[in-house]
């Protein structure tokens, strides 16, 4: 198997880790509408807030924690992309060994392709937002601390347990449609069209999809974030009493200000939605959604226009 896909791997990695590893803690802080209510005239309100926005937490995460912030997470962040690139290479070997080309796949396997990596990685997903959210500096390569930083008793006793984290399974099954999603547009946008309407088809198609997606994958992604900070019983997010508090660094101030264990735990991923405009308001669940989109276009412009452009009829 070539090296490049890992090699891009790599690469992607330094590249997108700073961007993504804010939208993370952008998507992560709590800022209930009870406490913006409680400030008077010429108070500040301490903790951050969607107020300051995705640039604002960019600077936030450079004063506090400088350059090395940017990349808390990476190791996690390796693994699981690791895992991506190996199962999406399998599948790509299995399609030349059929002779099938990938624009040719019906969408069960594409759905399926979709949400295996998924399922695989999200116990790696939960460590890395905890460990880009956590107020202390964790080693890179030294993972034993690191996880006793991040895993609640229960968890560290019984790793498995993290695939039973509230919402967050159900959540890497919704964002697994994506794929078929991408297919079906095409289906219904793409190939007829294209052959009378070109550029029609090829705008309809790619705006279609972008905002679909991006409406259903925007407050997805941020109940989802929320939902991999609750530690698995242990209703106290601090640090566990077996961690050697010498091994921490705790930072000057906390990067993201997290839901407190004083709140009512989430309870799933529509519990959590709630809860989240009944606290916030629907606003927050939209965060950074600009963000989303962009990251959107690249897989878009994959998946709908190429095909078309080839004139390659998808299958279902």
């Amino acid at each position: 198997m070539s090296d490049t896909p890992y090699a891009v791997l790599f690469g992607t990695l330094i590249t997108t880790m700073p961007f993504a590893g804010v939208l993370v803690r952008y998507r992560a802080t709590y800022a209930p509408k009870a406490l913006k209510g409680l400030l008077t005239e010429g108070e500040v309100q301490q903790s951050p807030s969607s107020s300051i926005g995705y640039i604002g937490m960019a600077k936030r995460v450079y004063r506090i924690e400088g350059w090395a912030g940017f990349y808390k997470g990476i190791m996690p962040s390796m693994i699981s992309g690791l895992v991506t690139v190996v199962v999406i290479s399998l599948f790509l070997v299995l399609l030349a060994m059929q002779g099938k080309k990938p624009m040719e796949v019906p969408w069960g396997p594409v759905f399926a392709v979709s949400i295996i990596p998924g399922l695989l990685i999200f116990p790696f997903q939960i460590v890395a937002n905890r460990a880009i959210t956590t107020p202390h500096k964790l080693g890179s390569f030294a993972p034993s601390a690191a996880l006793r930083v991040l895993l609640s008793p229960a968890e560290r006793a019984q790793p498995l347990r993290l695939y039973l984290t509230p919402g967050v399974a159900f959540a890497t099954l919704l964002e697994g449609l994506l794929g078929p999603f991408t297919i079906l547009i095409n289906r219904l946008l793409g190939t007829r069209i294209f052959l009378q309407h070109r550029t029609l088809s090829l705008v309809s198609a790619t705006a279609v999809t972008t905002l679909v997606a991006t409406l259903f994958l925007a407050p997805l992604k941020v109940v989802a974030t929320r939902l991999t900070l609750q530690r698995f019983g242990d209703e106290d997010t601090s640090v566990p009493s077996t961690v050697d508090d010498s091994e921490l660094i705790a930072l000057v101030e906390p990067v993201v200000d997290v839901r407190g264990p004083q709140e009512k735990r989430y309870a799933g991923l529509i519990d959590a939605g709630r809860a989240i405009v009944r606290e916030e308001g629907v606003k927050v669940l939209f965060r950074a959604w600009w963000l989303t989109t962009l990251f959107l276009v690249g897989p878009v412009i994959g998946a709908v226009l190429v095909p078309a452009a080839m004139e390659v009829p998808l299958a279902f």
